[in-house]
């Protein structure tokens, strides 16, 4: 019995009509415009349009919850931004929207009902037309209970939408409102095992690793899509380095939750389960691994006897 299915249908309509706005931005030509956050990692106007946009509908239609969301640099929205934003808002008759700046820094109160946004995973991918993905999720004092993860460009540069509830299952439509429902292969035979990693923050022990265990077949791309792949059995691993600096709930939680409800598992290397506490993700370095549950277990058992370095 599904305990959140309003949250569900609205998380999947938010990332759909974000996803419009991702590539509202995209064909206009300003995907381009783009600054350097503390960090030194990339952020664009999109970002900032699509996480205005989910934060003012979680603000909207869920009062009392509390958003965990990546964007909060306003300093970047000046004139210029802020004008091109509201022309998005105006041509696909987004409302209700003038308050730009405080709807991106918009954090609701403190509560056991956790929202989870990533407006944009995958900038760089994002920027150069590649993949990239839009999240969602839900929780309950830090508990994964549904997400929603949207790929505008997933498969033959159609709109892939992917959901899951916790015990529920996932599913996915793929450029159309029909959903399936998905599952991860069973696929265990090294010599036929496709590899997703990233594109653009990859280590080199990742495909050290995986060639010496006799994998050939690669998938590089950006964002969680990775997680989608492994879900619908596109792919049949993921491997993540680690970066403590970086994990964070709206990167993990949504593609977490969707490979488990999709029969799959992510856990660690040592085969712990990530862990979320309010905007951290934790887990032991030097990574993570998505797959079905058979060849995770041989995959963990394959890293006890060569530890990647």
């Amino acid at each position: 019995m599904s305990h959140y299915n309003k949250e569900l249908k609205f998380a999947i309509e938010i990332v759909r009509k974000a996803s419009i706005i991702t590539e509202w931005f995209k064909k206009k030509n300003f995907g381009s415009f783009s600054y350097k956050k503390p960090d030194q990692s990339p952020v664009t106007l999109a970002d900032f349009a699509s996480q205005i946009y989910l934060n003012s509908q979680i603000r909207e239609y869920f009062q009392d919850d509390q958003i965990i969301a990546e964007e909060e640099n306003v300093e970047f929205i000046d004139l210029k931004a802020e004008n091109l934003i509201k022309q998005c808002f105006k041509e696909l008759n987004i409302n209700k929207l003038e308050i730009l700046k405080e709807n991106i820094r918009y954090h609701g109160k403190t509560s056991e009902r956790q929202w989870t946004i990533d407006p944009i995973d995958g900038t760089i991918g994002y920027q150069q037309g590649l993949s990239y993905a839009i999240g969602v999720g839900f929780m309950i004092n830090s508990n994964p209970k549904i997400c929603a993860i949207a790929v505008p460009n997933y498969n033959v540069d159609l709109l892939a939408i992917f959901s899951a509830e916790e015990n529920q299952g996932a599913q996915v439509s793929y450029s159309n409102n029909v959903f399936k429902p998905i599952k991860v292969n069973h696929n265990e035979d090294l010599r036929n095992i496709r590899l997703c990693h990233s594109l653009h923050y990859d280590q080199p022990w990742v495909l050290k690793f995986a060639q010496d265990i006799g994998i050939r077949n690669f998938i590089q791309i950006d964002s969680m899509a990775k997680f989608c792949m492994v879900a619908d059995g596109t792919a049949d691993l993921y491997i993540k380095p680690l970066d403590l600096e970086h994990s964070f709930t709206w990167d993990f939680m949504p593609g977490d939750l969707l490979v488990k409800e999709a029969g799959g598992n992510v856990t660690d290397l040592n085969g712990e389960h990530l862990k979320f506490k309010e905007k951290k993700c934790t887990w032991t370095k030097p990574g993570i691994i998505a797959s079905n549950r058979k060849l995770q277990k041989k995959i963990l058992e394959l890293i006890k006897r060569k530890p990647p370095n």
